[in-house]
């Protein structure tokens, strides 16, 4: 799995902050944009919004990210958060899985940890891998058109994908992905790798994204 920040709204606290004085303020939004608030003024509204659950504000900070090999499992959960979410995502119907493009190996896959670290398991995990590589490239030869092929491809084969949210859509899929007890690691890790390259832009967010719990680190498909 890789995450990289592609854009951000700049300056979230200034953003909010124009936001949430508009709702209470006489003064214009042009006007609030010229003033130069204190960051310890903008935090506080910001703190104050948040923990008022007005977080219709922060629907205006936005971000997007590039996604790397991931499961289709995990985007089939990820997908269903759909409000405020946006994806674009690679098409099995359009890029071929065959083994010829991999240089004669298997499509990119996701290992679970808990098959990785048990040798049986891993043996079973991989043979059948390779079975399904080899029963798609079957199916291509016979004519089979990609997008009929590729159902019989796993959930753990890797896609990637672009996606944007706004801040309130993170924070709603960071608690019920990371924090809420029994989220899967994969979705888990993904979030919680978000979450950094956010705090690193936005260091402030720490504190509402608290809880980060460890998640192992997922070997690279074979």
């Amino acid at each position: 799995m890789e995450i990289k920040l592609i854009s951000i709204t700049p300056n979230y606290l200034k953003t909010i902050w124009v936001a949430a004085r508009t709702c209470y303020s006489p003064l214009s939004p042009l006007e609030l944009l010229e003033q130069d608030p204190p960051e310890e003024e903008m935090l506080r509204i910001a703190d104050r919004i948040i923990s008022m659950k007005h977080l219709s504000v922060l629907e205006h900070c936005h971000m997007t990210f590039a996604v790397k090999n991931v499961s289709r499992t995990l985007l089939a959960q990820y997908s269903r958060h759909r409000i405020g979410v946006s994806l674009s995502v690679q098409s099995q119907r359009w890029v071929s899985e065959q083994s010829c493009k991999n240089e004669g190996g298997i499509f990119d896959f996701i290992i679970p940890p808990e098959i990785e670290h048990n040798e049986y398991a891993r043996d079973i995990f991989l043979k059948s891998m390779s079975r399904a590589q080899e029963d798609y490239d079957r199916l291509l030869s016979a004519g089979i058109k990609k997008e009929d092929a590729r159902f019989v491809l796993p959930g753990g084969v890797g896609t990637n994908f672009v996606t944007s949210l706004n801040l309130r859509s993170f924070f709603d899929v960071y608690q019920k992905r990371v924090l809420v007890p029994g989220a899967q690691w994969e979705i888990k890790q993904m979030l919680v790798t978000m979450a950094d390259l956010l705090i690193e832009r936005e260091p402030w967010l720490r504190k509402y994204l608290a809880g980060q719990q460890s998640v192992k680190h997922v070997p690279d498909a074979e």
